[in-house]
């Protein structure tokens, strides 16, 4: 949706990370879970088979029940020529272990023509960096045929082998953008038709390519509030009616600020408050699909930030750390619902707030996906019902076990971390990020399974065990 987003790190107080061990029988332990809405089993039926809820008042990890192995797409980021890199940049995005690219990202590439020159050096760019690309076609003002050439071109000719494509960006928003080649006007049906004559074409030049879409603008689907996205419903809906055969993964937008047009800038509370809504999102998109197609489909955000506003500067702008600990927590939630793409808005900008960098510097942000690349694999269920707080854990292929914690409240926690299943683990790694802790590593104190961890105000803290 944006353009880009330029950086400001809110420097708070010191706060002072300590992991406090204690005696179970003295103090309770304190594990990060799900902020708002955490995530608990439901109410256990009678029976044998029935599923214990996990102990009040604790962090709680169940190394026992496997969740699913993670989507290799998930830390994925959007870039384009807009904002190419600079050498120092181009490094810091090497080291962060980026594993999508969504190229051009944003409505750059319906307004604008992509060349060859372009498309080279994009490739060059994410075979260094080590992640996927996929490269997005030009809808107003482009035809089926000059996109089944750069197919041909990148696929055939360069033998880039590109598997990931996308056909336009979001077409809800066609009719209010100055800046496309607008022909005619553009409705649901058109762009459904359209996006199948372009997908058809590619697909004749190289079979085995993929497609991700319809990247419709600010999915919300919510029944409280029917008119909010009834446009972005529609053509959801009525590209899922024709697509549904050929699209591969089934793919939003989302960017919850501002609220309004004039609204301007959340304040914390109200960022907080909505990093429940993203427990949903995708629940919401895979109903959807099963209401209209009938049939399952993988799902992913190929655009999503606190703020689709190049605000920058201010305490909650895009640049800021309470975006990067919103992110934080939001990360974690999307990863629950087992996404096949997700892709941050976005790797690098430097007149808007909404990158990961700039030419020369990190943005809080940037630590939040410091934090996360440590994260394993294999999803594991781990909960708490402190309110404002979440855990998530998974198993690394190694073998290792991340636990993320993530504190959104002003003050500190402590409470037990049980990590059912793992008595014979032992804690080998610490990391936290903070307003003045840029995801460093930390002291490595004993730790007793069950025993009391204490996690600082407005906090991310992985722990890691063997």
């Amino acid at each position: 949706m944006p353009g880009s987003r330029p950086a400001c790190y809110r420097l708070a107080a010191l706060l002072l990370l300590y992991v406090s061990f204690i005696s179970l029988t003295a103090c309770q332990a304190v594990v990060v879970s799900p902020t708002l809405v955490p995530t608990v089993e439901p109410s256990p039926t009678s029976g044998p088979t029935a599923t214990p809820l996990p102990p009040a008042g604790v962090f709680w990890v169940d190394l026992t029940r496997d969740q699913g192995e993670l989507s290799k797409f998930v830390l994925g980021v959007n870039h384009g020529p807009w904002s190419d890199f600079s050498l120092d940049s181009f490094k810091k995005t090497i080291a962060l272990g980026v594993t999508f690219m969504r190229w051009p990202g944003g409505n750059w590439g319906d307004r604008n023509d992509i060349r060859s020159l372009m498309i080279d050096n994009y490739i060059a760019q994410a075979r260094t960096i080590g992640a996927e690309p996929s490269i997005s076609v030009r809808v107003p003002g482009s035809t089926p045929a000059r996109a089944a050439e750069i197919v041909r071109y990148a696929n055939l000719t360069k033998g880039y082998a590109v598997k990931y494509w996308n056909i336009g960006n979001e077409p809800n928003l066609y009719e209010n953008d100055p800046g496309l080649n607008i022909d005619e006007k553009w409705t649901p049906q058109r762009y459904a038709r359209v996006w199948r004559e372009f997908a058809l074409a590619m697909r004749a030049v190289d079979p085995g390519i993929l497609f991700y879409g319809p990247d419709i603008s600010q999915f919300v689907d919510d029944p409280q509030n029917p008119g909010a996205d009834a446009v972005a419903r529609a053509y959801l809906t009525e590209f899922l009616k024709v697509n549904g055969d050929l699209v591969n993964i089934v793919t939003v937008h989302r960017y919850p600020f501002p609220a309004c047009l004039t609204c301007g800038n959340p304040d914390w509370e109200d960022m907080r408050a909505n990093t429940a809504e993203w427990d949903q999102i995708l629940v919401k998109l895979r109903r959807v699909i099963r209401e209209t197609t009938g049939k399952e489909l993988p799902v992913g955000v190929t655009e999503y930030n606190s703020n689709y506003s190049s605000a920058a500067g201010a305490e909650t702008s895009p640049d800021s750390f309470y975006s990067a600990l919103w992110l934080a927590d939001v990360y974690g939630r999307l990863l629950r619902q087992q996404p096949e793409l997700l892709a941050y808005w976005q790797i690098k900008n430097n007149a808007a707030g909404y990158g990961l960098l700039t030419s020369f510097d990190v943005r809080p942000s940037y630590y939040s996906f410091v934090m996360w690349k440590k994260f394993g694999n294999h999803l594991l269920f781990a909960s708490t019902d402190a309110q404002y707080v979440s855990v998530y854990a998974a198993r690394a292929e190694d073998g290792r076990l991340t636990v993320m914690l993530i504190n959104l409240n002003a003050t500190p926690l402590n409470q037990p971390l049980q990590l059912k299943g793992g008595d014979q683990l032992q804690l080998v790694e610490a990391f936290l990020f903070d307003a003045t802790h840029p995801a460093e590593a930390l002291p490595i104190p004993n730790f007793t399974n069950g025993a009391g961890v204490t996690l600082p105000p407005e906090s991310v803290t992985l722990l890691i065990f063997r």
